[in-house]
């Protein structure tokens, strides 16, 4: 590789760095899932293995986060850190499996369309497995490739290690080394190679997969009855067309445009893809240009698992989320990636590819900077948070939530730690609150003589919590309030000890 095309993948992978340790560095929103995911740490191995398994993600990921965190550090930042160096993974086998296999030119389009992406801000900056569950993918899916054409010792190994890896990232993990399995096992069989070592590497497989097959089973018979992922409608079809591409997050909504303008740009980007797809695929095909066939494959190998997610939430059980897709997102891009090579080699299309790239670049741009106006309200309302709770001289408080809100209780146990959290939980029902440290608390038990109570702004949650709300005046007086973005706070302190005050 010459000297001058060196510095080009060194300048993108320290740009790409610098970019992610910087929306790491700003964003302080703390979803659910990242809460999860940073009080799951603090838990032992065997203790994480226990919950995941009562959980619908498997083990490994939080395994690696725990690992991560004990040698480096366990503030939210270190945590969102681990995230984006599993996105700097996948820019490494741009640099080296991706480039040998397609040249300079796709590999470095490959990475370019990593950090412009707007989805790539979410991958990097939540603590949450899918970074690294898409490394594990698409290096199993390029891992298999090299299977193909050596059929080396070291390439099964490295494919089947990955794809072990994959599968105990994620479900979708799963699905997408399965697929990989499938279609590598078709070409190994069509080419008269060693289709065999597959199908005995697949038993292995299985016998290693199978404690959490075990457990898979027994989680999707305890979700059938209740889960929170909800039907498709028509409207979440066309929600996880345009996800990759969306500048728009429920956690920091654009506000620059409407949904309809939003969309209109959307579709003109991807209406632009498709014009560029269908040149390149059907002069590579009369050409019969090997990395077209590739291309196309690599988007057979991203789309089969999402449409068999697709296909068991119609006749089964919901289980397709837009975030789930990503898991298989960077054969997705590679696609893409040989596809605007190609392009730049045709006449009048190279000016499109170039229109694209700039195009995606500038949604890219806007959702960072809709984010980092957010993340700034954000920060100042968990102030407003800290200054009221503390507000009062106390060194501990007692914060009690509905139970149909304690998803909320999560941001506020990192945002005050060293607290007593309580969850009001109505009879008939046992949930666990694992990994967090909630008391759970019956509609008649008194919290305490002052405790803060806590709502969320959520339409579905508000008559429950009013009518207890409504029920504690004749006991508790509010002497105190506060709304920060959707959580209110009130500070409630008991009738009697204001009565002997007075």
């Amino acid at each position: 590789m010459k000297f001058t095309k060196i510095i080009i993948y060194i300048l993108l992978l320290c740009l790409a760095f610098g970019i992610f340790l910087y929306q790491d560095s700003i964003n302080v929103l703390i979803p659910y899932d990242d809460a999860y995911s940073a009080f799951m740490i603090r838990r032992s191995y065997l203790d994480i293995l226990r919950i995941t398994a009562s959980d619908v993600h498997p083990p490994l990921y939080y395994w690696l986060l725990k690992t991560y965190s004990l040698i480096f550090d366990s503030s939210m930042f270190a945590l969102r850190v681990f995230s984006a160096l599993g996105m700097m993974a996948i820019l490494l086998l741009g640099c080296f499996p991706i480039r040998r296999h397609f040249g300079d030119r796709v590999a470095i389009i490959f990475i370019i369309l990593l950090i412009i992406f707007p989805v790539t801000q979410y991958l990097v900056t939540d603590i949450r497995m899918y970074s690294w569950c898409m490394f594990f993918v698409l290096a199993c899916a390029l891992f298999a490739y090299d299977v193909y054409l050596k059929e080396r010792s070291v390439d099964w190994l490295k494919f089947f290690a990955m794809s072990v890896c994959a599968a105990y990232t994620h479900n979708y993990g799963l699905l997408g080394v399965f697929w990989i399995y499938i279609l590598l096992l078709i070409f190994l069989f069509r080419a008269k190679k060693k289709w065999l070592h597959l199908i005995i590497l697949g038993v292995v497989f299985s016998v290693i997969y199978s404690p959490w097959l075990y457990q898979l089973t027994f989680q999707i018979e305890d979700v059938v009855s209740h889960y929170w992922i909800v039907p498709l409608t028509l409207n979440d079809i066309f929600v996880h067309i345009y996800y990759f591409y969306s500048p728009k997050i429920v956690e920091a909504p654009f506000l620059y445009f409407t949904k309809i303008q939003m969309m209109v740009g959307l579709i003109f980007l991807m209406l632009v893809q498709c014009i560029l797809t269908a040149k390149v695929f059907v002069n590579g095909f009369k050409q019969k240009n090997k990395q077209v066939y590739l291309s196309l494959i690599a988007f057979v190998a991203f789309l089969l698992p999402i449409a068999t997610a697709f296909i068991i939430s119609i006749i089964y059980l919901p289980i397709l989320v837009p975030r789930y897709m990503t898991c298989s997102f960077g054969l997705y891009v590679l696609s893409i990636a040989i596809i605007l090579a190609r392009a730049m080699d045709l006449p009048r299309f190279r000016q499109l590819a170039i229109a694209f790239l700039i195009l995606l670049t500038l949604f890219g741009a806007m959702r960072f900077y809709s984010c980092k106006r957010d993340y700034k309200v954000v920060e100042n309302a968990y102030a407003d948070i800290r200054r009221f709770i503390a507000s009062d001289g106390k060194d501990e408080h007692i914060f009690v939530v509905n139970f149909y809100s304690h998803f909320m209780l999560s941001r506020v146990e990192l945002i005050a730690p060293g607290n007593r959290y309580c969850v009001l939980v109505p009879e008939g029902i046992n949930p666990r609150f694992e990994p967090f440290n909630f008391e759970k608390m019956g509609y008649g038990d008194p919290a305490a003589p002052e405790f803060i109570l806590l709502n969320q702004d959520r339409p579905e949650v508000q008559e429950v919590f009013y009518n207890f709300y409504d029920a504690l005046q004749k006991d508790f007086m509010t002497v105190d309030s506060l709304r920060a973005t959707d959580i209110f706070l009130y500070r409630m302190k008991a009738r009697k000890l204001i009565e002997q005050k007075q």
